[in-house]
């Protein structure tokens, strides 16, 4: 997805150093970097709303730059993605409910208009339920995004999502021990920095702070990969998915 678009291994560093520096308080490398990704920037935006995008006369442009700017601020190279996979997750996100806030606006404007005669009435009942129909699809949109993003960050691990779903523990109790092993991992740098850099999962270095056996742990070390992954990242749907074992 967006491949020409994406960075380079050897820009990533460049890329992460510049982050930086803006995170640091630092403008102009802020503007310089919003302006160099423009045309990346454009084409995410483009394939969000499936046409042409206008930079000085769409709104989902406007909408995507400020997506592009938050992406910069909230992103941490030590969640193992890289800046563009992720400013890509954001922006699609954002246009997307921005798209939806329109949509509804129109909605409730068709919905209060006031007139006796029947066929107008059924007319908005049509509108609004082909607003609703879009907003599903919208949403259907907003989840294959991010289960994409997901599969990409599996890829990294060489982990295929099929491999995950097989994975998964069939009863709640194992499941839960997965999500614990998992928070594990999240709640020390180190454990983390070791499974991101050399994408394995750290066994060893886990058996000091959990009492299941390695078997156990290395049985699910895919599915327990994925959880971690799904933790890190700004997955609105999967997280929700996933809330009764992660609450």
């Amino acid at each position: 997805m967006l491949k020409r678009l994406l960075a380079k291994p050897n820009q990533d560093n460049d890329i992460n150093e510049t982050i930086e520096s803006i995170q640091a308080g630092n403008e102009q490398a802020e503007n310089e970097l919003i302006h160099q990704y423009l045309p990346f920037i454009r084409k995410v935006t483009s394939g969000v709303c499936k046409r042409y995008i206008n930079p000085s006369s769409d709104d989902e442009f406007s909408i995507a730059m400020i997506a592009f700017s938050e992406a910069i601020h909230k992103y941490s190279s030590n969640k193992g993605s890289s800046f563009l996979s992720f400013a890509n997750l954001v922006i699609r996100r954002r246009v997307i409910d921005y798209i939806r806030m329109e949509q509804r606006k129109k909605t409730s404007l068709s919905l209060d208009y006031k007139d006796e005669n029947k066929e107008n009435m059924e007319n908005v009942a049509e509108i609004s339920a082909s607003f609703q129909d879009y907003h599903l699809e919208i949403e259907r949109e907003h989840r294959r995004e991010e289960i994409l993003h997901f599969q990409e960050r599996l890829s990294t691990f060489e982990i295929r999502l099929s491999e995950v779903a097989s994975q998964c523990p069939k009863h709640c109790d194992a499941r839960l021990n997965m999500v614990e092993i998992a928070r594990t991992i999240l709640e020390h740098d180190h454990l983390l920095q070791i499974l991101m850099t050399k994408k394995r999962l750290p066994v060893k270095q886990l058996m000091e702070y959990i009492t299941m056996s390695r078997k156990t742990i290395e049985r699910n070390r895919k599915y327990i990969i994925a959880l971690v992954i799904v933790m890190l990242e700004d997955y609105q749907y999967l997280k929700d998915y996933l809330r009764e074992w992660l609450e």
